[in-house]
Order: structure tokens, then sequence, then C-alpha cells
């Protein structure tokens, strides 16, 4: 399979036709085009709330401190949900022991308590599909007998999940897992520019549009967005394959891949 390049300037025109007033402002004969991108997500698993840490409660929790899971100690409570055992991978300068979600995806969170849920904050840190080092805070607040909180970025590598509580948080239950938010791999510029009806399930078009998050413009942090952004379909994930078609930048590696990951 040969690959060329098309062209490495940032706006392409197209025809003859021209006006002083429109060459003027465009400096190119014709109308602007712009190219959209036809972009497989691959064919994501059902969403599963405890996949990663599944019904942690008393010492398995904080109280009033940090207690931090890692892949080390995969398969013993509260590190047994139904994700695959972690791998070691070389990324960001070292073997890391991550686990290695089946495609760029949001993390869930649930917790409950037979009373008053104890506030807590679930920081996941990991890394994207291109190997690059994020986090997120999830915050799951006080009160009431079930919490939950769904994150914004896609994960493609968990490596630690570090849980704060600044009171007796061991009476909570919490669950970990993923949920059916998917991470683009080329940053998504404004909403607008992902064609919805241009997203299929399953080699099926979706008949109702799916929630659309466009990539991060400010400096990213543990509670913005994700740096390429996010599309939620209608459609339940369940292995099926999903594709979506949407514009591009790019002019650089920051309107093509994103700000850089917090």
């Amino acid at each position: 399979m040969s690959k060329h390049s098309i062209s490495r300037a940032s706006e392409l025109y197209f025809g003859d036709a021209v006006n002083p007033v429109s060459y003027s402002r465009n400096e190119r004969a014709g109308s602007p085009i712009t190219p959209i991108t036809k972009v497989s997500l691959g064919s994501p698993i059902t969403l599963d709330a405890d996949g990663i840490i599944a019904a942690a409660t008393s010492t398995e929790l904080p109280d009033t401190e940090t207690v931090t899971y890692t892949g080390a100690t995969d398969g013993t409570s509260p590190m047994d949900g139904a994700i695959a055992a972690p791998s070691t991978l070389f990324m960001n300068g070292a073997d890391r022991l991550v686990y290695v979600l089946d495609v760029p995806r949001n993390i869930t969170a649930a917790v409950t308590h037979g009373s008053s849920v104890v506030a807590m904050t679930i920081l996941v840190s990991g890394y994207d599909e291109y190997k690059m080092p994020m986090s997120e805070l999830l915050t799951i607040t006080a009160t009431g007998t079930s919490k939950t909180a769904a994150g914004a970025k896609a994960f493609k590598y968990v490596e630690s999940i570090a849980i704060t509580a600044a009171a007796d948080a061991e009476a909570n239950t919490l669950n970990l897992g993923w949920g059916d938010v998917l991470g683009l791999p080329y940053k998504l510029p404004a909403k607008s520019d992902l064609f919805t009806n241009g997203t299929f399930f399953n080699e099926v078009l979706e008949s109702t549009a799916p929630t659309v998050v466009a990539g991060v413009t400010t400096t990213a942090t543990t509670t913005t967005g994700d740096v390429r952004g996010t599309v939620d379909l209608n459609s339940a994930m369940d292995g099926s394959t999903v594709s979506v078609w949407y514009r591009t930048d790019p002019t650089s590696n920051t309107t093509l891949f994103g700000v850089t990951q917090a």
C-alpha cells in the first residue's frame, strides 16, 4: 500500500472562479475546501461499572488518608474486576505496569452507602493512546445513598487509582470501571466539525445523533475534558464496530493531536 501527502498547506482551494474582493481576502482563486476523515474507533466492548475496582469497602477505602491501587495487587480484592491482568509496557521513558483498555474511553465511578455517602476524590492516572501521561480527578460528593461520577477523558492505559477522603469513608462501597464515552484519535476542533449523520455503529447509520465534546483548547488539567474530544453514541457498546466522519485541523501537532495532556 502506497501513501502520499497531498499538501502541507494549512488551507486548500479548488476552482478558477475569482473576484477582486475574494482574492484579496483568500489570496487564492476558487473556494476553500475542507477534507474530512473517516476514523475507526474500533469495536468497543460493553461498558463495565466494576471492571477495574469491584466493591471496595472497609479498610480498602480511605479513613482521612489516601489509598492507592495499582496493577501490583491485581487479582486480589478490590482489584479483581473483569479487566484483563495488567501488562508491562514501555512508555514515557520507562517500563510501566498498566491495565489496557480495549479502546480509549472514559472511566466511571459509583459509590453506595447504607445511609449517607462520605465524600471522596478518585485520581485516575495513566496514558492516552499515544502513550502520553494523563490524569483525571473524579469527585464523589457527600450525602445520599448512591453517587456516581463519569470521567470526560479517554484513557487507553490505567496505571494507578488514588482514593482520598477527608473523613472516614470505610463504610462506602466503590466500583470503578469504564463507560461508553469514546476518545478520538485526532482533535475535534468544534462540535460542528463532526458529521452526526456520518456516525456508524455495526456499519449502520445511527438514527440518533451522538453526544459530542470537542477537544480542550485551554491548558489541560485533571478536571478538564479530553484534549482531542469524545463521542458518545446513542447505541450501547457491545463489541460492534464504530466509525465516525469529521473534519480535522492538521496545521500543527497541537491542532491535530491536542494540547499537552495533564
